[in-house]
């Protein structure tokens, strides 16, 4: 279990550190860009994230699970897959071409999209050396590869900033950080774990495949949470995907712990499984259950108190219409943080189970958008996004619990909620000052308080007093 604290602990630590310095420069960047610029920059992001589901098609999940399960095979698995994803990176850089170019946008911004859509195909081909380090459970390689490419996001927005530049230029970033990411990671991997070849071994790839058609719908269906993002400036306009994206924003600055404690656990869950150690199992998912809801009672309860003065803050006045679709939006990933160690679980174990509540998650999700978006613009789509999550909580956990292993979780709520409360208190009375000042007070008084209702257990402290022993070598439990 401590070698999941460490992982959680590195990536944690470079993503809250590189996510201020983003945040900060982003907030910078949109009032530059304005609302309509700010639009276009949003849009960009949509067609990366969701065509990047689609060139990943949820090989990596299948790829990263088997190495972790039969290490011996690692050669075999990255040159295959390797194979499967440039040629999936290829077509949908063109399948991604083909919808901009009929697409009615102006010709500025179809000109970034097919840069972005460059940066897809560099992006992609590195995932299945990623997918190797990951599968070793070494996430401290990727938490300082994520860090440098915070730096490298954040120095060419300062420069489109200083230089005057618009969307187009911003379209680089993915193509830079994309090369550098094969880069590194191939040589790492070469070094440490396999040593890449070309290989075309048609009946494996085929196993593979085969055995990835669950994972494959499962990562298609993903799309729910992104999709808002390209149906909006169809339905309203690209002023309103610019409040959207900002209020946006502050789910991608959020989501990375969720990220992070999934790609910590996957392994994890994976290898126990395979050992039929259903205590670890347990112990893991009670954990980190109850970690996560302790962090995302209180992002819910400060959202709604501050989403107005936080928008003003940091984007201007011409942002302010973002405030409501900021809190919801908040509220949406604190949902995902609470479900995030089931959906390791489940998507390691229970695939095709996973993969028919998202598809029913997408399938509400986008009809919902189609009818909902035309009548009340972006907030609208936050609304849908929040809805879209606790469906996903609530199927995921009642399977878990039915199929795999029954865990406490509602039981874990009542002293955060307590804590929350109080912090909210903390909050009305200090809402004359200044903003960061209440926000570091209401964390102060929110964690004093689950201190002394006793909510963290000895082991909690253990565990993160390894964690953050940087010094001391933690390896995972060996089958």
């Amino acid at each position: 279990m401590q070698h999941i604290g460490r992982n959680i602990f590195s990536l944690v630590l470079s993503r809250v550190i590189s996510g201020i310095i983003l945040f900060l420069i982003y907030a910078r960047l949109v009032q530059y860009l304005g609302s309509e610029q700010a639009g276009y920059y949003g849009l960009i992001a949509s067609y990366l994230t969701v065509f990047s589901f689609f060139v990943d098609i949820g090989m990596s999940q299948l790829i990263v699970k088997k190495i972790s399960e039969e290490k011996e095979h690692t050669q075999k698995y990255l040159n295959n897959y390797f194979v499967v994803q440039f040629i999936l990176a290829v077509a949908f850089m063109v399948i991604m071409d083909a919808f901009v170019y009929f697409a009615d946008y102006p010709q500025q911004l179809k000109l970034a999209l097919y840069v972005a859509a460059i940066g897809l195909l560099t992006t992609s081909v590195s995932l299945p050396f990623r997918a190797v380090i990951i599968s070793y459970q070494k996430l401290t390689v990727t938490a300082k590869v994520n860090f440098i490419n915070a730096l490298i996001n954040g120095a060419i927005m300062v420069l489109a900033i200083v230089l005057r530049k618009d969307v187009m230029f911003l379209a680089m970033i993915t193509v830079t950080i994309g090369i550098f990411d094969l880069v590194v990671y191939y040589f790492f991997v070469q070094k440490h774990y396999a040593k890449f070849k070309w290989e075309f071994d048609w009946p494996f790839i085929k196993m593979l495949l085969i055995m990835n058609k669950p994972f494959m719908l499962l990562t298609l269906f993903s799309i729910y949470n992104r999709v808002d993002g390209l149906i909006l400036p169809h339905l309203r306009s690209f002023v309103e995907n610019g409040y959207y994206s900002v209020a946006y924003k502050f789910w991608d600055t959020l989501a990375f712990v969720p990220g992070v404690i999934g790609i910590s656990l996957y392994p994890f869950f994976a290898e126990s499984i395979k050992r039929k150690a259903m205590g670890d199992v347990k112990k893991g998912l009670e954990i980190y259950t109850r970690y996560m809801i302790a962090i995302g009672v209180p992002m819910t309860v400060g959202a709604f108190m501050l989403a107005k003065p936080i928008t003003l803050t940091f984007f201007g006045t011409e942002f302010l219409p973002a405030a409501p679709a900021l809190w919801i939006l908040v509220t949406a990933v604190s949902v995902l943080f609470i479900y995030t160690p089931v959906n390791s679980l489940i998507i390691s174990q229970l695939t095709k189970s996973a993969t028919k509540v998202t598809g029913i998650t997408l399938f509400f999700n986008i009809a919902a958008n189609l009818i909902f978006i035309p009548i009340y613009g972006f907030v609208a789509a936050a609304v849908v996004t929040l809805c879209s999550e606790l469906i996903q909580t609530i199927g995921y956990t009642v399977i878990v619990r039915k199929r795999i292993v029954p865990f406490a979780f509602l039981s874990n709520f009542s002293k955060p909620i307590l804590a929350a409360a109080v912090m909210a208190l903390a909050i009305f009375a200090l809402s004359d000052f200044n903003l960061l000042l209440v926000i570091a007070a209401a964390g102060f008084v929110y964690a004093a308080v689950l201190l002394i209702l006793k909510f963290f257990h000895r082991e909690d402290f253990e565990l993160f007093k390894a964690a953050v022993n940087l010094r001391k070598q933690v390896e995972p439990q060996e089958p």
